[in-house]
């Protein structure tokens, strides 16, 4: 009787229909929002046409937006990062993709191929004493004229190099009084009775120097054009 038992249970187990096949399909997730999605095609259209600018602000409003973004935006951003020259962020994003996507994404030989180039170009820059780090060509500053100081009139007193005695307040003379209202005047000892001074700042040269504010002394600025590395552009 156990046995009939257990081939009824097993065959009317069997019989029962499945929940699994009933049950609705659920969709998987929506891994990117239509947002990032709309960004980051319009980015590669733009660099499909060459415009490697454009495409830029594209992809930067896709990161703005802090949404989840396909790994493969990190290759591309990278290439567009190459080509107008900004090989530090290039790089930043070159090794983001490598790390995400691994060996078994789609671009990894392209990505290690660009990886190889981007180093290729920091190399050259590092060597090169004509440009900055980031490859743009070094110009001689026009606030100092190549000089790193500059020479200007003096704030404090207008270029004059005397100002009001601050003891005297400009008479030359002190004047104190008693307690019956006398008053007594002695020659001021701080300008010898002239109610003025030299300057504190510039002592009296009527300018001031220093260092140049805009290339801080160096007497270069960086200029937007695309260094060569040779001593002539």
């Amino acid at each position: 009787m156990k046995k009939v038992f257990f081939v009824l249970l097993v065959i009317s187990c069997a019989q029962l229909p499945s929940t699994r096949a009933q049950s609705p399909r659920i969709p998987p997730p929506q891994l990117f929002t239509n947002e990032v999605v709309a960004l980051v095609d319009k980015a590669k259209l733009l660099m499909d046409q060459g415009n490697y600018e454009e495409a830029n602000v594209y992809f930067r409003k896709a990161l703005a937006t802090k949404q989840v973004l396909p790994s493969s935006m990190s290759y591309y951003f990278a290439e567009t990062l190459f080509v107008i020259h900004q090989n530090q962020n290039a790089k930043n994003f070159i090794d983001k993709y490598i790390e995400l996507a691994g060996q078994g994404g789609d671009h990894y030989d392209k990505a290690i191929r660009l990886k190889s180039l981007i180093e290729s170009q920091f190399d050259e820059i590092k060597n090169c004493e004509y440009c900055n780090f980031s490859g743009y060509r070094y110009v001689v500053c026009d606030n100092c004229n190549g000089l790193g100081q500059t020479v200007e009139i003096c704030y404090n007193c207008n270029g004059n190099g005397l100002i009001m005695c601050p003891k005297c307040i400009g008479r030359g003379v002190l004047i104190t009084s008693n307690t019956f209202g006398e008053h007594y005047y002695n020659s001021c000892d701080l300008c010898t009775s002239r109610g003025y001074i030299n300057c504190t700042i510039c002592h009296g040269d009527k300018e001031l120097s220093g260092r140049c504010n805009v290339c801080l002394g160096t007497g270069k600025k960086v200029s937007k054009t695309i260094c060569n590395h040779r001593a002539t552009q």
